[in-house]
């Protein structure tokens, strides 16, 4: 990586932080601008490493692009819906994207193990709440999405990748269980608690799936 690209990235990082804060504090005029400059500061590293003429260079444009919009939609209040399908379109790039590549059966079948388990535990209550809130299809599928895009990511063979991949699970794991399946957080700082819980991992998610496809030598 050139240093143009790695200043962006530690860029990423430190407005990464300072949303966190912003969080924390329940500072919605500065979320407001951290949390998608996050993603631009990643969306200008990719900029930076090429001219984007591979499938998979568009691609990542696309799924950070996509990325970029979600996380408009979702400052609250948010739009939940609209967000969501930003968010299906960034799974689907990057599924895209690994698909592109070799992929290996025995780390497919690790990765569909996980599935599964995460759907007969987490998954279960989630899709009940989203059933009872009207928005079981359109979860659904997102949840056959981000799971189908995390085992291509764990059957690439890449560390980076799979962890990006699996940490971008959780975080939208924890953030579906917050909408269906938990009780209301009983005060400003528990639920400033959860929000830090589900952007800290997405962050990192989306850091790693960058890191790991622009290092790639495909």
């Amino acid at each position: 990586m050139t240093p143009p690209v790695i200043a962006a990235l530690i860029a990423a990082g430190f407005v990464a932080a300072a949303d966190w804060i912003a969080v924390a504090k329940a500072d919605r005029l500065f979320e407001g601008i951290a949390k998608p400059a996050v993603i631009f500061c990643l969306f200008i590293a990719v900029l930076l490493a090429g001219p984007g003429t591979s499938p998979v260079r568009w691609l990542l444009i696309v799924a950070l692009a996509a990325s970029l919009a979600g996380d408009w939609l979702l400052l609250p209040p948010g739009q939940f819906v609209a967000g969501l399908a930003a968010f299906l379109v960034a799974h689907l790039a990057y599924l895209a994207l690994f698909l592109l590549g070799d992929l290996e059966a025995r780390w497919a079948a690790a990765g569909l193990a996980a599935t599964v388990v995460l759907l007969a535990t987490a998954g279960r209550p989630i899709l009940a709440g989203a059933r009872r809130a009207r928005l079981g299809g359109p979860v659904a599928a997102y949840f056959g999405a981000i799971c189908a895009m995390a085992i291509a990511a764990t059957a690439s063979g890449s560390v980076l990748a799979a962890a990006g991949a699996w940490l971008f699970v959780a975080s939208d794991t924890l953030l579906g269980w917050d909408r269906f399946a938990a009780a209301p957080a009983a005060s400003p700082g528990a639920e400033a608690r959860r929000r830090i819980a589900v952007i800290v991992p997405y962050h990192a998610a989306q850091a790693l799936l960058v890191i790991a496809v622009l290092g790639s030598p495909a």
